[in-house]
């Protein structure tokens, strides 16, 4: 198998797999419930036998087609659009978990879902694999493409590719597991600093933080103004000389 196709075969998987699952995940929320519901009422009496399951497979259905459509563009504009397609998706059920359900303030709705934290969680994971792979896919084959020009032997292009491949199966495995660290780690590590920081005197803890960001942000500022004057002071000679 050449590995040109093994990563156009490895974009399809995650393409279709992180669509999949946005899918499943979006008709199991509160807010699509509502939206089927008004949806089937309105399609009744255009097909009296269109239940919530048939509209369920039909939306499933349809962005399998649509995430296929732009997984065969294999470009960055279509693989943006693939995931502007899963985080639509993916977004009512980020809201019935939110703090703040601003959709529920302006469209009152009974919060029912019938996915666990956990599950969109991991679907949330998916989908930032799917971003970090196929964003990194799409070079790897323009940079296969730049060097068949420059006239590299097959060989040696396979072995850049499969050494990238790798490359990028050990970036999506850290970012995955340095996010479910940070995630299942989060509520030890909110008990320890709250304990730690209970007899902290909070007006001086947050005067401090300030004050210290505002000190980081002038150094910076400051050095960039100083390497732009050292810059005009090199090249000026050289001008002078030149005239």
């Amino acid at each position: 198998m050449r590995t040109d196709a093994y990563i156009r075969g490895t974009e399809f998987v995650v393409a279709l797999a992180s669509t999949y699952m946005a899918a499943v995940t979006m008709v199991q929320t509160s807010l699509y419930w509502r939206a089927s519901t008004k949806i089937v009422d309105a399609l009744r009496p255009l097909a009296p036998s269109l239940g919530g399951s048939a509209l369920d497979l039909i939306i499933i259905g349809m962005a399998l087609a649509l995430s296929f459509t732009f997984w065969r563009k294999g470009n960055e504009s279509g693989f943006g659009r693939l995931f502007m397609l899963n985080m639509l998706m993916f977004f009512p059920s980020v809201l019935d978990f939110s703090t703040f359900n601003w959709i529920n303030l302006i469209l009152p709705y009974e919060t029912i879902t019938a996915v666990t934290i956990h599950w969109v969680f991991g679907v949330g994971l998916l989908l930032q694999a799917t971003y970090l792979t196929l964003r990194y896919t799409v070079r790897f084959r323009e940079m296969r493409k730049e060097l068949e020009e420059r006239g590299a032997e097959e060989d040696d292009i396979d072995e850049v590719s499969r050494g990238q491949m790798i490359y990028l199966g050990q970036l999506v495995a850290g970012t995955v597991a340095i996010s479910a660290g940070v995630y299942f780690g989060y509520p030890y590590m909110s008990q320890f600093l709250d304990v730690e920081a209970a007899g902290l005197p909070y007006p001086h803890l947050i005067i401090g933080i300030v004050f210290t960001l505002l000190i980081a942000a002038g150094t910076i500022l400051y050095l960039r103004g100083g390497g732009s004057q050292v810059g005009a002071v090199n090249v000026a000679p050289e001008t002078a000389e030149g005239v």
